[in-house]
């Protein structure tokens, strides 16, 4: 019952504040939010050297005059030997990294550090864009993919 009580009381506030000056209380901005966002496409193992993996990433982000970076990692576990682990990660150089406010779609390449990626056995993708002074100032997008082999 208050919280009708105060919403009635501060509604008849602003609508008092209407009739004495003339003018209606401003809307919310209709301008837009500049955003970050990330996400992952397909990942294919590089035939020649297996133990790098292709990842199809798609990114906006608006603000260029602030720091930026696109990171990309993946991880695989070998199903056969629970103690063998392919891993590794991408950064591209902030330069690299196109923040205009249209939509960018890049391949990166991501090697393994430890051993060779597996065909047909899922891995775990990472990606993040960190756009400052963006809204909001980074996106991330995380999937689960089995890893395919393209024809050299």
């Amino acid at each position: 019952m208050q919280r009708w009580i105060v919403l009635t009381v501060l509604t008849s506030a602003l609508t008092g504040l209407t009739g004495l000056t003339g003018a209606a209380v401003p809307a919310v901005a209709d301008d837009p939010v500049p955003a970050t966002t990330v996400t992952l496409g397909d990942a294919t193992i590089d035939p020649r050297l297996p133990g790098r993996i292709r990842v199809q990433v798609e990114y906006l982000c608006t603000v260029t005059t602030e720091a930026r970076s696109l990171t990309v990692s993946a991880e695989q576990k070998d199903p056969e030997d629970s103690s063998s682990v392919a891993f590794g990660s991408s950064r591209t150089d902030e330069t690299d990294v196109i923040c205009d406010g249209t939509p960018q779609t890049r391949q990166v390449v991501v090697q393994s550090k430890t051993t060779n990626w597996l065909p047909d056995v899922d891995a775990v993708l990472t990606a993040t864009v960190s756009n400052l002074g963006a809204t909001p100032p980074a996106a991330a997008d995380a999937k689960r993919v089995k890893l395919a082999t393209t024809t050299a």
